[in-house]
């Protein structure tokens, strides 16, 4: 028969558990805020975005050799054949009306309220468009005045 040595089988003393709880409380404490905040990530998504839009607009403009013009608001980008919008255009994915919208958080800023890229994908500025993208900081979106290439 074999003797039960309690001595040997111990468990968690109460001020080990409650160690454990508090330092499981002061983690969740910290890394929670940081993993909810995800307007950094989106205001660089949406700044990724809505550069790959301007530059579907100016590919859009070439190889249909007409006129496409991007209207910009404060929370979205639309595409169009026309200045007032009232002639959408088509998206990556043949989508009509094609608009991207700005998540909850994030603005456009853009000294144009209308862009627009002629037959040959040149664009209807003076110099060096600069279109920023407010959120958690901001992001750049560049449009080239001679060439129209678009970049950040």
């Amino acid at each position: 028969m074999s003797k039960l040595n309690r001595g040997s089988s111990r468990g968690f003393t109460m001020v080990e558990l409650i160690l454990v709880i508090a330092v499981a409380g002061i983690l969740a404490a910290v890394a929670v805020p940081r993993m909810m905040g995800r307007t950094g990530f989106d205001t660089r998504g949406f700044a990724d975005q809505l550069s790959a839009t301007v530059r579907f607009a100016q590919k859009l403009a070439i190889a249909q050799r007409t006129d496409v013009f991007v209207r910009l608001t404060a929370g979205d980008a639309t595409l169009c054949y026309d200045a007032a919008c009232a002639t959408p255009a088509p998206g990556p994915g043949g989508e009509k009306p094609y608009t991207i919208a700005a998540p909850g958080g994030v603005a456009i800023a853009s000294p144009l309220a209308v862009l627009a890229f002629d037959a040959g994908g040149r664009p209807n500025t003076a110099a060096q468009l600069d279109i920023l993208v407010n959120g958690s900081g901001t992001h750049h979106v560049l449009v080239e005045h001679e060439t129209g290439y678009v970049h950040d």
